[in-house]
């Protein structure tokens, strides 16, 4: 039986043929939305508008979750025949895992890896009984039986890569790299450390599975010993003289594994495991001396930090690090899966574009020009999973995480330096510099500009929690809240932060009061330092360099510690309006203090129509009641007072925000870190990752 499109479009024929074309038309939704996780997948890093935001959460819940399921069911329940049901069945599952870049929405997926076991079991299983219900009437069971085998390939990574973002998954696999870290310091005793030739660091760049190691009793604890050949630590690829690892292009590859290293300690934040390190002068030393060694150095330290990020970011998000860590039997059937079903997909492809012919009692849908639209369908199908499975596989071959592979085994002499490596080599470089590894933006929110605005967004949002309380989340708006655009994160910005923790002295993190110190203006200025929590000191602050803003003339705004003070002033105080689990060990707190804040602001401010007329009203509150505005406008006023030169009074200010900017870095969430990578992520994740690596875990 056949039926005209035009005539399913105009409804009238039964429901067996209106689900039929439910099928196809979801099939086809299905694979769009793969490819839109495809090619949106690892840019998520960089940053995208709210709109694209939302096309990806949508995509990502069709295609693992509910219009998956729902075809599914559709063609199990379905009352008429079709032979290609079955390979469709198989093309669905192959979706359902093949999106290596995409492999999670958010860290709370990964807790839910034995949930989607479930679903793929359950789903492959009516697949399987699809199949057995064909067997007697169509070839084209030999034909799925093979891309069934694919399909559990591609499942199977995908299942791997969620249990291994899990807690409990984190928990046990980082317990190796901390046991080793834990005497790593007695390993590398032959002579004095040397953070620039990394003598004495021997971080683990392979060589962290549990196998490799030897429990030692009776203390019962973990040892490996480096000398091991399958063992590559950052001393031996610092001492490597191959010519791949020479000149600058070896100094970029050598700094790819570092951070590579640096990610599977930092893993130890999300497994709980301690970093027993974190005491050693070495530590302090490799960030302070190697990273850091001279002036100009800021721009590789954040380099490193940005494509270690990259590695934590792939672990909670995408399928990488499973098909990479995995080790050489998951890489195997990761290519010989490839392989087969490019092959297999393009005799397919060849068989129903050319050859096919529909069984006479089968119901089919054909166009009134006589085109048989299900093998069109299948076509599209074929088509889009062969793209995707070649451009997913040179993604791997290109990625970091392959890089990372082939220099470890230059290194233990498995590979040479012939022309194919050095060409793979300056295509992971160039794909460097052509795309950032985030977005690189500063956040910005002005409480005096915005403490009035109620933005459209918050109602929209009321709105949506009417009929869907899960759907609103995603619009995350409260009154006052309206942030200004996200701005380019200036390289002064960049420099004056990170160079700041080069005159840390042992470590100990100031909240803004040593740049007082230094500037001389302690005694004038320390009563502002030395606030209840550091959710008022961010607020009296970004207040008062508000207030010495508006007060400004235009001729000084284009002064460097401008620049570095007000972006670094409305960044913290987006951190406290957006994201405060990012630098408060109390979120809730810093929330309800804020929002009083607004309150006091709204009440005090809201006849004020100009910026002029706010600073006027701020400043006569002088001497008023004690809250932080007032606070801030005293603040204001001391800062103004400190010399006629407004030079020196951006100094103050740019040199405190400097210091704070890290003292808050600490406090912070690690899992709050990692969902904000997902959005491109924070310039604070950076300063966390950095600190973790220097020692300085906390504020404290």
């Amino acid at each position: 039986m056949s039926l005209n499109v035009k005539e399913f479009l105009l409804g009238k024929e039964n429901a067996d043929v209106m689900k039929l074309g439910h099928i196809e038309i979801s099939m086809l939704v299905m694979a769009l939305a793969a490819v839109v996780l495809f090619v949106t997948g690892s840019s998520r890093r960089r940053g995208w508008c709210g709109a694209i935001a939302f096309v990806q959460w949508l995509s990502y819940t069709l295609v693992s979750n509910e219009l998956f399921t729902f075809t599914i069911g559709q063609m199990q329940g379905a009352t008429f025949q079709n032979e290609l049901l079955p390979l469709w069945g198989a093309f669905m599952l192959i979706v359902f895992g093949q999106v290596h870049s995409f492999s999670a929405y958010s860290p709370e997926d990964n807790e839910q890896w034995k949930k989607y076991s479930w679903i793929i079991s359950l789903q492959s299983f009516f697949v399987a009984g699809m199949i057995s219900l064909y067997s007697e009437t169509t070839k084209q069971r030999y034909w799925v039986i093979p891309i069934l085998g694919c399909m559990g390939i591609e499942a199977e990574e995908k299942i791997a890569a969620l249990k291994m973002a899990a807690r409990s998954s984190l928990a046990e696999n980082t317990k190796p790299i901390s046991a080793f870290m834990a005497s790593e310091h007695r390993i590398s005793i032959v002579g004095e450390p040397d953070p620039i030739q990394m003598n004495g660091y021997n971080y683990l760049v392979t060589g962290d599975r549990v196998e490799m190691f030897e429990v030692m009793r009776p203390q019962y604890q973990m040892e490996l010993n480096v000398a091991r050949d399958e063992v590559v630590t950052l001393q031996k690829i610092w001492q490597c003289q191959g010519r791949l690892l020479t000149g600058e292009t070896g100094q970029q590859l050598k700094d790819i594994c570092f951070s590579f290293a640096l990610f599977k300690l930092l893993l130890r934040r999300f497994g709980g495991q301690p970093f027993s390190e974190s005491s050693l002068d070495k530590t302090w030393n490799l960030v302070r001396n190697g990273l850091l060694e001279k002036e100009g150095d800021y721009e590789r330290a954040l380099r490193v930090i940005e494509v270690e990020l990259s590695f934590l970011f792939d672990l909670f998000y995408t399928k990488y690090a499973v098909i990479f860590k995995g080790g050489q039997g998951f890489r195997g059937r990761k290519i010989l899966s490839t392989l087969f079903l490019v092959g297999f997909g393009v005799f397919i492809a060849r068989e129903f574009l050319i050859n096919y012919k529909p069984k006479t009692h089968e119901l089919i849908l054909i166009t009134t020009h006589g085109v048989n639209v299900d093998t069109r369908v299948t076509g599209i199908l074929i088509v889009g999973i062969l793209f995707m499975a070649i451009a997913e596989c040179l993604c791997l071959i290109v990625s970091n995480w392959a890089m990372v592979l082939l220099i470890c085994n230059y290194v233990r002499g498995i590979y040479d330096c012939n022309y194919l490596m050095l060409l793979l080599t300056k295509m992971v470089l160039l794909r460097h510099r052509c795309f950032k590894p985030w977005g690189r933006k500063l956040g910005q929110y002005s409480l005096l500009k915005s403490f009035h605005r109620d933005p459209l967004k918050y109602e929209f949002k009321s709105f949506l929690s009417e009929f869907s309380p899960s759907l609103s989340d995603l619009v995350d708006v409260r009154q006052g809240r309206a942030g200004d655009s996200k701005i380019e994160l200036p390289e002064e910005v960049k420099k004056a932060v990170i160079l700041n923790l080069r005159t840390i002295n042992d470590r100990n993190l100031s909240n803004g009061e040593n740049s007082l110190r230094q500037n001389d203006v302690r005694n004038e200025l320390l009563w502002a330092c030395s606030l209840e929590t550091p959710t008022h000191v961010i607020l009296v602050w970004h207040i008062a360099t508000s207030l010495c803003k508006i007060a400004t003339t235009p001729n000084s705004l284009r002064n460097g510690n401008f620049v570095v003070a007000t972006r670094l002033s409305d960044y913290c105080a987006y951190l406290l309006a957006f994201a405060p689990r990012l630098i408060s060990d109390n979120a809730t707190d810093s929330e309800f203090i804020f929002d009083e804040v607004l309150k006091d602001c709204r009440g005090s401010l809201k006849e004020c129509k100009s910026d002029r007329d706010k600073y006027e009203k701020i400043m006569s509150m002088l001497g008023g009641q004690e809250t932080i505005i007032h606070e801030g406008a005293r603040l204001a006023n001391d800062l103004q007072r400190l010399q006629n030169e407004s030079d020196f009074m951006w100094k103050v200010l740019a040199d405190f925000w400097a210091e704070l900017m890290l003292f808050v870095a600490p406090s912070g969430d690690p899992r709050a870190h990692v969902e904000h990578l997902a959005e491109g992520g924070e310039f604070v994740t950076h300063l966390w990752a950095l600190l973790s690596h220097a020692g300085i875990l906390n504020n404290g």
